[in-house]
């Protein structure tokens, strides 16, 4: 199961970084694999579903993501379905460090289409996407 772990510290304390992971309105401008919710935005909540419309590696999909733990600036947890029977996780970690925060982002990824040479070329795509969206949050952050 391929997994990819990024991590940043970002120039606000916990609750200011949460504004910004927890403003779904705000979810694109972050994200950098987030192309949509078709069913509308959800609210973060645990055991909320919801579907997602995301891209990664230039191709468009769409995952069922269930919120499984969140802790207002300290953590949200999702487990979700891909295409092709694909399994997701997800966690979004928020520690106090120095002045800022250290956002930590996990991802996983497991189904017979990520065996081989697929899974890896997934994993650095994710992490390229995850160290995207990690700057991006830090550019919003610095407003």
């Amino acid at each position: 199961m391929p997994e990819v772990s990024r991590s940043a510290e970002l120039p606000a304390p916990p609750e200011r970084a949460w504004e910004i992971f927890s403003d779904i309105s705000r979810y694109g401008e972050w994200n950098e694999t987030h192309d949509g919710f078709p069913d509308g935005p959800p609210e973060l909540a645990t055991g909320t579903t919801f579907r997602e419309k995301v891209t990664i590696m230039g191709m468009p999909g769409e995952a069922t993501w269930k919120i499984t733990d969140i802790e207002p600036a300290k953590r949200l947890v999702m487990d979700g379905d891909g295409p092709m029977g694909i399994k997701l996780a997800m966690r979004l970690e928020l520690a106090p460090e120095n002045d800022g925060t250290r956002v930590t982002m996990v991802s996983s990824f497991d189904g017979p289409p990520l065996e081989g040479p697929m899974g890896d070329a997934v994993a650095k795509a994710a992490g390229d996407a995850a160290d995207a969206s990690l700057e991006k949050a830090r550019g919003l952050l610095a407003q």
